[in-house]
């Protein structure tokens, strides 16, 4: 069995998009003709899309620097610029009334570096809050420890619900033909809609915080029954 994996073939990262990866309308024809001339040999096909609100943690709306101004896009965001001041989050970030927590306490003390201090405030009613400034620190600290990434802010993307988000037209066009001539639909995989961490990958969030953004090991297992496995697409990191 032959599974196709598109990665983030999305028009934001496309020309004419956002943030756009060089090459990226090149890469868009052959990924289109490849499913056309092979459809009948692609058993399956399984699309990522990078899916993010506004107020994410690497956008330039969560931050300001005590001013009033939001970082430009491609500014580099340190744990010492968190510690320091510099780089300052919006307080009121809070989840729909539809979305899971934030952030799950079990799931972030699961990892070697526990339980954080003065994670939470309490208000006058008892009510427990995120203090933002230290799970912003907490974050960049661990990121930073992974000796990977530091936090980028990058330019709006991939907003849901935006033409930005969704796939480059003739891709789109050639996996709808795709389903209809062999009776498969596509599987969507969607990354990256928790506010506090970053999802490059479909498999795991660079600091898992929740079970949505945890090691996607049944993904992964899914992946591994294929007898080939081809990936394409698009990613700058």
């Amino acid at each position: 069995m032959a599974t196709l994996l598109l990665i983030d073939c999305q028009k934001d990262f496309h020309p004419g998009g956002s943030l756009a990866v060089p090459n990226a309308d090149a890469d868009a024809i052959r990924i289109t003709n490849f499913i056309r001339q092979n459809a009948s040999s692609i058993h399956r096909i399984v699309a990522t899309m990078d899916s993010h609100h506004p107020l994410h943690i690497a956008h330039p709306s969560f931050w300001s620097d005590g001013q009033g101004d939001a970082p430009s896009p491609f500014t580099v965001i340190s744990n010492e610029d968190v510690v320091k001041g510099k780089w300052i989050p919006r307080e009121d970030i809070k989840p729909s009334a539809r979305d899971e927590l934030l952030i799950d306490d079990a799931i972030l003390t699961a990892g070697e570096d526990g339980m954080p201090s003065d994670l939470y405030t309490t208000d006058e009613h008892g009510n427990k809050e995120l203090n933002m400034k230290q799970w912003c620190i907490e974050y960049t600290k661990r990121l930073e420890a992974k000796g990977k990434f530091q936090l980028m802010i990058w330019p709006e993307h991939c907003l849901v619900g935006t033409e930005g988000n969704t796939v480059v037209s003739s891709i789109c066009d050639a996996m709808m033909e795709w389903s209809r001539k062999t009776g498969g639909s596509v599987e969507w995989v969607n990354k990256g809609q928790n506010l506090l961490t970053e999802n490059y990958s479909a498999l795991c969030a660079e600091v898992p915080v929740t079970s949505g953004t945890s090691f996607q090991y049944g993904f992964l297992e899914s992946l591994k029954t294929s007898e080939k496995l081809i990936m394409c697409g698009q990613a700058m990191s």
